[in-house]
């Protein structure tokens, strides 16, 4: 299955993607390394909030009554937490849980951080200085505030 950037990866891994900047803009390895360390950062976040939606959709025991005879609504009920957490092998799972969704994301926040490191590429083999910068940054980057719990409530 392709993913949602694949085409343009290839097109930059093969050097056939460019952009014009005007003299305002100036690139800079600081941009791309943060870049990268963030979508790191993000997918690890990702894939924790899969193991969460994984750990719901697998729960055993949900205490909403659905043991209890004759309460067939609370069984109805855990199997939709479930297949809205992630598919379990139920008739009712589909591709619209948290799990898949999430899986989604990830996909993207892949394809973006291996585009951003394809034009780092690029940028590299052509410009020394670039080049110096980012192999200086990547070796001591600084931690990403997506994976921090400062600041949240």
């Amino acid at each position: 299955m392709a993913t949602p950037l694949e085409s343009i990866i290839q097109e930059a891994k093969n050097g056939g993607l460019s952009v014009s900047f005007s003299t305002d803009v100036r690139v800079n390895a600081d941009e791309f390394v943060y870049m990268e360390r963030d979508c790191e950062a993000f997918l690890d976040e990702i894939e924790n909030l899969q193991r969460q939606a994984m750990a719901i959709a697998n729960r055993e025991k949900w205490g909403l009554g659905e043991t209890t005879p004759g309460l067939t609504s609370a069984s109805t009920l855990v199997g939709r937490f479930r297949s809205k957490a992630g598919k379990v092998g139920a008739a009712s799972d589909s591709d619209n849980n948290l799990n898949d969704i999430l899986q989604q994301h990830h996909d993207i926040v892949v394809d973006i951080r291996d585009l951003h490191r394809e034009i780092a590429k690029r940028y590299m083999a052509t410009d020394q200085e670039f080049a110096a910068r980012y192999n200086e940054l990547s070796a001591n980057v600084p931690p990403s505030a997506i994976n921090s719990t400062e600041g949240l409530a």
